[in-house]
């Protein structure tokens, strides 16, 4: 029998069905504890206000056993170690973290070793009249916080500005062992979607995988193969990254399950026609209260097949309230495409956008 894997972070919920499929049982600690999480794990809910200095104790109402976490607890290394002191860590310690997650130190390793990156405004100096850069906090996950940067606007200890690519955004996700960084594939993000209500930088989900040419994939196994011995990065993890003139300009390291993840597992199993697999976040348009009833009924409504793409997941409480400019939901779509995965994404994004508009005027 397989022991219990916890999945502690923002939200558990993606990271929690890999271990479905790979054959774990589950229990998680988020934010959020989601009805489908809760279909297939244990959980318990983080406050708002204690996230997340209290994981390490809520943690310890679940059996002995591993742990892996999400998205977020990057930017919190004292938690991760404290995890990591009390249970068996499956993925990056404090000192992996420290070594990818510094961006300048990432981006010196990157240019040594011959690969574009975009510049970076050493701290002494304040953002030029000309050119474009990005002000993004030190501590950043899911786009939280980032915002084009101020001419005259001065460094501050907690934020760095990074220059503006032009290009498509995309991630690939890595598999490291003690041995050696694999490259698993590659997807195009979407980011800052006005279809989907979000903000302007936020991670708003991942369509694919899409194909690349050759020199592009060497590239970027390349890169993953760098930070990889770098940081001794173990596990499935992630970059971020822009593509310009036919160079991938890595902008993030996210050492730890990512939600491109769950885009390739469900490509993988598909055995339909589609060639792609898109996954988009529904930011509310307005504050909003979930309603009782909806598309996604089917979802909690039929029987759990942890390989089958839903058509809605991450499905909060019904009565839940839901602020303007949050995430709502997360929904799915097969295209034989990339591009026509996005599309049928809209018109998905647009059912919402009426249905919501219903409830709220009921």
């Amino acid at each position: 029998m397989t022991p219990p894997v916890g999945v502690v972070g923002a939200s558990a919920r993606a990271a929690a069905m890999s271990l479905v499929r790979a054959g774990y049982a589950p229990w998680a600690v988020d934010l959020f504890t989601d009805r489908d999480l809760l279909r297939i794990a244990e959980c318990v809910r983080c406050p708002l206000d204690r996230y997340p200095d209290a994981l390490p104790e809520l943690c310890d109402r679940f059996p002995p056993g591993p742990i892996l976490y999400t998205g977020g607890l990057e930017n919190h290394p004292a938690v991760v170690g404290e995890l990591a002191r009390r249970r068996s860590l499956w993925g990056n310690g404090p000192e992996s973290l420290a070594a990818v997650r510094d961006p300048f130190a990432v981006a010196a390793t990157l240019a040594t070793a011959g690969f574009a990156t975009p510049g970076l405004l050493p701290r002494s100096q304040s953002v030029p009249p000309d050119g474009r850069f990005v002000s993004k906090p030190l501590r950043s996950s899911g786009g939280l916080g980032v915002r084009f940067a101020r001419s005259g606007e001065a460094a501050t200890p907690e934020r760095y500005q990074q220059e503006w690519i032009d290009g498509p955004p995309m991630s690939a996700v890595f598999v490291g062992s003690a041995d050696t960084t694999t490259l698993l594939d590659i997807t195009d993000q979407l980011i800052g979607e006005p279809w989907l209500h979000a903000g302007a930088f936020a991670y708003c989900g991942n369509v694919g995988p899409v194909p690349v040419t050759a020199g592009l994939r060497d590239l970027v196994a390349g890169v993953g193969r760098t930070l990889g011995r770098v940081g001794r990065l173990r596990g499935p993890w992630g970059l971020d990254f822009v593509l310009r003139d036919g160079l991938p300009y890595p902008l993030e390291i996210n050492p730890r399950y990512t939600a491109g993840v769950e885009v390739l597992e469900l490509a993988r199993s598909d055995k339909s026609t589609s060639n792609a697999i898109g996954k988009a976040v529904y930011y509310a348009p307005h504050r909003l209260t979930f309603p009782r009833a909806g598309p996604w009924d089917a979802d909690l409504a039929d029987t759990f097949d942890p390989w089958r793409m839903p058509g809605f997941a991450d499905i909060p409480a019904a009565g839940e309230v839901i602020d303007a400019g949050s995430p709502v939901l997360t929904f799915f779509a097969a295209g034989s495409t990339a591009a026509a995965c996005r599309a049928t994404l809209r018109e998905r994004a647009a059912d919402l956008d009426r249905l919501f508009v219903e409830e709220s005027t009921r």
